[in-house]
């Protein structure tokens, strides 16, 4: 009873708790940066708790006009007890407050704009309890946010102020002198679009009669699962750490996304005199067998890098294979991290996608400077789908307190896509 109960928590839906409280820190957020407005840690023996925020604004432009502007503020409350020295807890809680609500859709209300997935709303975030019978066993139970591996097909979507968690369970195995094996279950995915999001539009949204008055399943705030996913970690040498995986999706709210995907992933990080080397290659096949019990599908990543001072420079390609129409996916993964933060290619596109990119990074203190240029080709006939210039300048003006202004310019002459422009400017305390 315990166990089915911790693995189907539901989330809180207040929608005003915090609104004049919200709107207040938004004014003084920009022009105030003391601590004291901005976190508050309180921290036992035994217990620590910590307070945050992040706010941000978002605008997207479109050649038709149909632009979209919105303003978010998540606040969030963590709180870890150590009970013993076997077992301890975290409780995670965010409130989301959103502002000009009419000028953007967000995955829970469409009005004809484009969306911005932030939702407002009350939510346990994160609730779970550890039980350590050994130094190198862990064992947890209940709602968790976690990322495996650079979450290319498990993560927390975290850029958006309702990020994934997942209800379930799972252990990992600690070896040698730094690897680890891991196991997870997972009953339900927490999604980005939030409980809101449920199966029944309302009759006032602009897709109410398109789409029947049923929310599509990619845009559904809870994902039923019976997943399981196995990802080990070797990191016995200085500068080459190997991962491997092996995941079975289940997703029974959206079957035609089910999967099974198997992949090994090599990464190396060095120095050749005074310059510094970075790569990595990444080969997976996966079977979407609710499908095709017989088609397996590619999927492959590499890159290089090499720095000097402040400054790298790095060549990435990633291809999402695709046969006969059907092509890799990627539904539990970090989405807007991956191919253009435009967001674009959430969901591969059935013509697989081919993603070569070209990043400049340039780092002082307390500035950096992140540049990636994408070329966008369909898989199967290697046509151009777009191109996107990608920008992120962000100020840390020390380990709590930074600023993040975020651009992504997305051009394409393929029928299937229009042309689109992002900009994000974000204050953040670094939980």
């Amino acid at each position: 009873m315990l166990f089915t109960s911790m693995m189907e928590m539901p989330r809180i839906g207040i929608r005003a708790l915090f609104k004049r409280a919200s709107q207040a820190f938004f004014f003084v957020l920009f022009f105030c940066l003391s601590n004291a407005v901005f976190a508050l840690e309180y921290s036992s023996d035994n217990h620590d708790l910590i307070l945050g925020a992040r706010a941000r604004v978002a605008e997207v432009q479109t050649p038709d006009g149909k632009d979209a502007k919105a303003a978010s503020i998540l606040f969030r409350a963590t709180l870890s007890s150590q009970w013993s020295d076997r077992f301890r807890s975290l409780i995670e809680l965010d409130h989301v407050e959103l502002f000009w609500e009419d000028q953007f859709s967000n995955g829970v209300n469409f009005n004809g704009t484009p969306v911005i997935p932030d939702v407002s709303g009350t939510d346990l975030n994160q609730a779970l309890v550890f039980f350590e019978p050994t130094n190198v066993w862990t064992i947890s139970l209940g709602r968790e946010a976690y990322n495996l591996g650079n979450q290319r097909f498990v993560g927390t979507n975290s850029f958006w102020q309702n990020e994934q968690s997942f209800d379930g369970g799972g252990a990992t195995f600690e070896f040698a002198s730094a690897s680890q094996l891991r196991y997870q279950f997972i009953r339900n995915a927490n999604r980005i679009n939030g409980d809101d999001a449920d199966r029944e539009l309302s009759p006032s949204d602009s897709n109410f009669e398109a789409l029947n008055g049923l929310r599509p399943a990619k845009f559904l705030g809870d994902h039923k699962h019976r997943t399981h996913l196995i990802f080990a970690e070797f990191r016995e040498w200085d500068f080459s750490r190997l991962q491997a995986y092996a995941f079975d999706m289940n997703i029974r709210s959206a079957q035609k996304l089910s999967n099974r995907t198997f992949g090994l992933r090599y990464e190396y990080k060095g120095r050749f005199g005074k310059l510094r080397a970075q790569g990595h290659l990444e080969a997976a096949m996966q079977k979407r067998h609710e499908i095709s019990q017989q088609d397996w599908l590619g999927y492959q990543s590499l890159g290089f890098g090499l720095g000097w001072k402040a400054h790298q420079l790095s060549l990435l390609y990633e291809r999402l294979g695709e046969n006969k129409r059907i092509s890799v996916v990627t539904p539990l993964a970090s989405l807007h991290d991956k191919n253009g933060w435009a967001d674009q290619f959430l969901l591969t596109p059935t013509s697989g996608l081919q993603d070569i990119s070209l990043q400049y990074i340039w780092r002082d203190s307390p500035v950096t400077v992140d540049t990636r240029y994408h070329f966008f080709h369909a898989d199967d006939d290697q046509r151009l789908l777009g191109t996107e210039f990608d920008l992120d300048l962000e100020l840390k003006l020390n380990k709590i307190h930074s600023f993040l202004f975020r651009a992504a310019d997305f051009r394409s002459k393929d029928v299937l896509y229009s042309d689109e422009r992002r900009y994000f400017l974000m204050y953040r305390y670094q939980f």
